[in-house]
């Protein structure tokens, strides 16, 4: 009897065998051949859950942005305002090992979505999601008289993000300038600065 595959079950898996490569060589080092071995699957056996390169870079993709949620989530429980702001910008920034290595895959993510219409689509859903919950915190945090009246609240949350691209790429680039004590002081020097 056949072995029953569940396709779901096998795409997070290839998605888990990518990521770590990714993540150890870089996303144009690694190859599809690799990720088929990686992911147990014979050469020729992505194409039924993957069509190409591109389309497993954003399932990759779309996978640290779930973890993240998802590390959130776990956390988030009675915080509002700065303090749940505070908890979700840590949960992205590259503190940890885990974090970084997700830094590894944005980054050669944003090179593949400049150019792709597909990909940039799913940047900005997934910017905007986390744009409109940094708002949103924000304006809580104003309800709450932890930021000042006049602090807009786009360009802040604006700020955010610009804050959590550049640490991905320090955390890539130059981890000697992105301890995660040095990156956490970044974060609440600039929360100060709402006050």
């Amino acid at each position: 009897m056949p072995k029953i595959v569940d396709h779901d079950e096998r795409r997070l898996a290839i998605v888990h065998a990518t990521w770590r490569l990714i993540a150890a060589k870089g996303f144009r080092a690694t190859t599809m051949r690799e990720i088929a071995k990686a992911s147990g699957v014979a050469n020729g056996g992505l194409f039924p859950y993957f069509q190409d390169k591109q389309e497993l870079i954003g399932a990759t993709f779309e996978h640290v942005f779930a973890a993240t949620n998802q590390r959130f989530a776990e956390v988030r429980a009675g915080k509002v305002g700065l303090a749940a702001l505070r908890e979700l910008m840590l949960q992205i920034l590259p503190l940890d090992e885990e974090r970084v290595l997700e830094s590894r895959i944005v980054i050669p993510f944003w090179e593949y979505a400049a150019n792709e219409p597909q990909l940039r689509e799913l940047h900005e859903r997934t910017l905007e999601l986390w744009s409109s919950e940094f708002a949103d915190d924000l304006e809580a945090a104003k309800r709450l008289g932890e930021v000042r009246l006049e602090v807009d609240i786009e360009s802040a949350a604006d700020q955010l993000v610009a804050m959590l691209n550049g640490a991905q790429t320090l955390a890539v680039l130059s981890p000697g300038r992105s301890s995660p004590e040095r990156l956490t002081a970044m974060l609440d020097n600039y929360l100060l600065l709402l006050r």
